[in-house]
């Protein structure tokens, strides 16, 4: 099987990267806690994540797999070094969560208490492939793109597993589990993990 083509998001792909993530993270037991209401959950998910992918684009790597009208694969990256905060965050957020803005809060507050402080080292933020294209390598091959260039500059890397089937992914990719799973209302499917540079 041929390794799929990747290359990197352009400014105006955020939108459909965010419901793409949006739509692969909407059956987690943590989401459904975020958003109850089915019906509003997506929507919701990708108001939030488009504000994350946009700053990304910007300041981190962004890679993509598919094409622009529809993105397959999708993996967030922040990088080691510094960035701007993202501008008016709590304005959009609330904007685009409505009356679920709280538990987005609490849930970004548990995330940000169980963030590494160092050794520097850059974030997965998400990782996303379309449930009708898994099974196929494009996690595996969006990995090995940024993988590459960490391992050149000795850079290591965390990630929080959203669940055992993507903790396996990310274990067969040298991640190690690094503390305690956790997560809001007792819902603790976020599983640290840490990848050392080779």
């Amino acid at each position: 099987m041929s390794s799929p083509e990747i290359r990197c998001a352009a400014p105006h792909e955020a939108p459909a990267l965010a419901r793409l993530i949006a739509e692969s993270f909407a059956p987690l037991p943590v989401t459904e806690w975020l958003v109850e209401d089915e019906t509003e959950r997506v929507d919701a998910l990708t108001g939030q994540f488009e504000i994350i992918v946009e700053h990304a684009i910007k300041y981190g790597d962004v890679y993509v797999v598919g094409d622009e009208d529809r993105p397959t694969g999708v993996a967030v990256w922040f990088p080691p070094h510094q960035i701007p905060d993202m501008d008016d965050y709590d304005e959009r957020l609330a904007a685009a969560a409505g009356p679920h803005t709280p538990r987005f809060v609490e849930l970004d507050a548990a995330m940000h208490d169980a963030h590494p402080d160092g050794p520097p080292h850059a974030y997965l933020v998400f990782m996303a492939v379309r449930a009708t294209d898994r099974n196929h390598g494009i996690g595996a091959a969006l990995l090995d793109a940024h993988h590459g260039k960490l391992d050149a500059s000795g850079t290591p890397a965390y990630l929080e597993a959203s669940g055992l089937r993507s903790r396996e992914l990310y274990l067969r990719h040298r991640y190690v589990d690094q503390g305690s799973a956790y997560g809001p209302a007792g819902i603790n499917e976020f599983r640290p993990m840490w990848r050392d540079a080779a």
